[in-house]
């Protein structure tokens, strides 16, 4: 099977129905992404997607720990991909779900991301290319062509990011009060972790823009996702699981240290 494909947009958000958790989210459309590739609104297919239409948090469907709510209608309106999204907050042991539908409210997680298989495709690079110089006429794009358009394609699953792809939007929504560090440790999150999100993201937030601020922001999101998931980690009950954790505590603090002195560097160059 072919390796599943993920695209993210800033999605237009609407809140239909609070009491019940139900979201309108504009999943995918047929503008130029980030790839530099084309996702046809008519190419999508939801023979896999229909049978569970999971949405989960950040492309992880391995557990039903990372079920967030499930996706309860999708359609095609004006070559965009509309799905009508319903979060499981009113279940009390989905903490992350309710932590997300919090931060959804408070307008702190708007983008959603689709993960797809594709099934059919257009290149420059085809035996026939014509095929695909067709399809660039008539999506407008003669000046910039895309690498890549994906002309049918499975959906598999849609996500929300609520941990780790954007920890300065978690942070702010802390900060403003949206969430409590009680929302916080409902999803898992521990008072060392929550401390260290709520302590470098103003700092990220408040640097001025720059291609080495940007690489920085991607480490500190690649860190959180990792240094969260070491606090799921369960360690042995035998002997030596004791010291396994006060090693990877270890470690998670020489991250932490290594990352802010990354930061102060990258604030007070001059320091």
């Amino acid at each position: 099977m072919i390796a599943p494909l993920r695209r993210q947009l800033a999605s237009e958000t609407r809140i239909l129905d609070r009491e019940r958790g139900l979201v309108d989210y504009v999943a995918s459309d047929q503008t130029l992404d980030s790839y530099n590739e084309v996702i046809l609104a008519s190419g999508w297919r939801f023979d896999l997607f229909s049978k569970n239409a999971p949405f989960v948090d950040s492309h992880d469907y391995s557990s039903i720990e990372k079920l967030l709510g499930r996706v309860v209608d999708f359609r095609i309106e004006d070559d965009r991909l509309i799905e009508t999204v319903q979060w499981a907050h009113d279940v009390p042991e989905n903490g992350l779900a309710r932590l997300g539908w919090k931060m959804t409210l408070a307008g702190h997680l708007r983008a959603v991301s689709v993960g797809f298989v594709p099934a059919k495709t257009l290149s420059p690079l085809d035996a026939d290319p014509r095929p695909y110089e067709k399809r660039v006429r008539e999506l407008g794009l003669e000046a910039n062509p895309p690498a890549r358009i994906y002309t049918e394609h499975q959906q598999i699953e849609l996500s929300a990011c609520v941990l780790g792809a954007n920890p300065n939007a978690l942070a702010l929504a802390r900060s403003q009060g949206a969430i409590t560090d009680g929302d916080l440790a409902d999803a898992g999150i521990d008072p060392e972790e929550a401390a260290f999100l709520a302590e470098v993201a103003p700092l990220l937030d408040g640097a001025p823009a720059s291609p080495d601020l940007a690489r920085l922001r991607d480490d500190f999101a690649a860190r959180f996702r990792l240094l969260f998931a070491r606090t799921h980690t369960p360690f042995p009950t035998w002997p030596d699981g004791q010291r396994r954790e006060q090693q990877e505590q270890k470690a998670q603090d020489r991250e932490r240290a290594a990352f802010l002195r990354s930061l102060a560097t990258l604030l007070n160059p001059q320091a």
